[in-house]
């Protein structure tokens, strides 16, 4: 049973003002000592109070825990019952299916007893009168006997494959009974199992009810309560948000720094290449007036031995500087495409394996708290608002990586204990109320790398739980379409 905080407030209210009047009562004036000791006792009576208020509070935080996860025990039952009432409705049509076979297979297989019991019936009467080889020996010509050798034959033949058929009809029936008989167990089996699960489900039911009937009680505890989640969750959104916010300011801060960096590469080649067709020009034009003079020497000397021209050395140089610029980019640049490849990449994998990606814990769990705003099912005009879903599991339980990705941040929060953010490209996933990390900021992981233990609450008995989110950028996705 809760606190009444109302009635020990009122207590303390009426010490207070019996207090305030006790020199008016009494006739005489208190000392100093005792307006002391008043005053601590007065304030020792208002900690109690709030330390009972805050004991009310947690308590209340704990039957909220376990209400929403008896709904979501309730929810699975009633998906299991839901799935039992389906195949025993399966079974049942499967039933009736293989009794109307049943009927047919036992109508055919008399008929052909009949038939067959007939046919040696006749025989047997024929062969009372006269044994086959009279009855071939009796006849009148070669051809009648002949023809009662042929008879004979056929009669055999038609006892046999009726004895045959008679065989096959029977075995038919007999297994269409024996499947009958495994569909009824079955059919035993399924109802045994709804049995059990509607049982356990209104055991499960009442409790809830318990829970809500003393939560109801202590409503301004409720609201205090329900308050202070929405407050972590929506402290939680603005951090993430923050976050993405500033990575986004980073990417396209590199993103400029690339363009920025693209452009002086560029202009730079550009630069080089005109200085070295200048050089080349000035270089040719030498040559030219070179040779032009020693043209002219020629002519005014024809007795001396021409002097031939030698090659211009710096033209080797010259080549090769014009196809270094060329071959060399900046490291800025590399790095920047490296990263927006690996970006893009990462992004298509991740969206390719939607309905596919690794669940965040390994082992048994249950969704306590589901994606969307819906309304609470046991407080009338009670929203529940949930960006991602929360996941309560055993105790010493961690989280993993659903997919590949880089840890882009860590921080703390009230309420959530470590959070980390992995991105996928332009896809986040968001892993909340991890107790001891196992990853750091900037690391490479794989999917089922494991990033965490999860935080136990020793006042809630141990009570583990993951709250887990799935972004595009700032855009929120329900996980459930994400992960398998």
């Amino acid at each position: 049973m809760f606190f009444n905080r109302r009635n020990h407030i009122a207590v303390i209210i009426t010490v207070a003002v019996a207090l305030l009047i006790a020199p008016a009562i009494d006739g005489r004036r208190r000392t100093s000592k005792e307006v002391r000791r008043d005053r601590q006792k007065t304030e020792q009576q208002i900690s109690s109070t709030k330390n009972k208020i805050s004991a009310n509070d947690k308590e209340t935080s704990r039957q909220l825990n376990r209400l929403n996860l008896l709904n979501a025990n309730i929810e699975l039952r009633a998906d299991t019952i839901r799935a039992i009432q389906q195949r025993i409705d399966s079974v049942n049509v499967s039933i009736n299916r293989l009794n109307d076979s049943i009927a047919v297979l036992t109508e055919r297989s008399q008929k052909l007893k009949d038939t067959y019991a007939h046919t040696l019936r006749t025989v047997r009467a024929r062969r009372q009168s006269m044994n086959d080889i009279s009855f071939i020996f009796s006849s009148k010509s070669f051809s009648q006997a002949w023809r009662r050798m042929r008879y004979l034959g056929e009669i055999a033949k038609t006892s046999t494959r009726q004895a045959r058929q008679v065989k096959i009809a029977t075995d038919n029936l007999a297994l269409a009974r024996n499947s009958l008989d495994s569909l009824k167990a079955a059919h035993t089996q399924s109802l045994t199992a709804l049995n059990t699960a509607q049982t356990s489900m209104q055991k499960e039911r009442a409790k809830a009810d318990v829970l809500v009937a003393d939560l109801r009680k202590e409503s301004k505890s409720l609201q205090r309560e329900l308050r202070r989640r929405r407050d972590q969750a929506a402290a939680l959104d603005r951090e993430l948000n923050r976050v993405i916010d500033q990575e986004i300011r980073e990417a396209e801060a590199r993103r400029i720094a690339e363009e920025k960096a693209r452009r002086e590469a560029e202009e730079k080649r550009r630069a080089e290449e005109k200085r070295l067709a200048e050089e080349k020009a000035r270089k040719d034009a030498e040559a030219k007036a070179q040779a032009a003079a020693a043209k002219k020497d020629t002519k005014k000397k024809p007795a001396e031995k021409p002097v031939k021209p030698t090659k211009p050395e710096p033209a080797k140089p010259a080549q090769a500087q014009e196809t270094t610029p060329k071959k060399q980019a900046p490291k800025a640049t590399n790095e920047f495409a490296a990263r927006a490849a690996a970006d893009r990449k990462l992004s298509g994998s991740f969206a390719a394996n939607k309905g596919k990606l690794l669940f965040p814990v390994a082992g048994r769990y249950t969704i306590t708290s589901n994606f969307g705003t819906y309304d609470h099912p046991d407080f009338a005009k009670v929203k529940m608002n949930n960006l991602g879903i929360d996941i309560e599991v055993p105790r010493g339980t961690s989280t993993r990586a659903v997919f590949d990705g880089v840890v882009s941040s860590i921080f703390r929060l009230d309420g959530y204990h470590s959070v980390v953010i992995l991105r996928h490209g332009e896809y986040l996933t968001v892993y909340a109320g991890i107790d001891a990390l196992a990853v750091k900021k900037g690391q490479s992981v794989k999917a089922g790398q494991t990033l965490g233990s999860l935080y136990s609450d020793p006042d809630d008995g141990g009570r583990t739980s993951l709250h887990f989110e799935i972004r595009h950028e700032k855009q929120k996705l329900n996980p459930v379409e994400w992960v398998k």
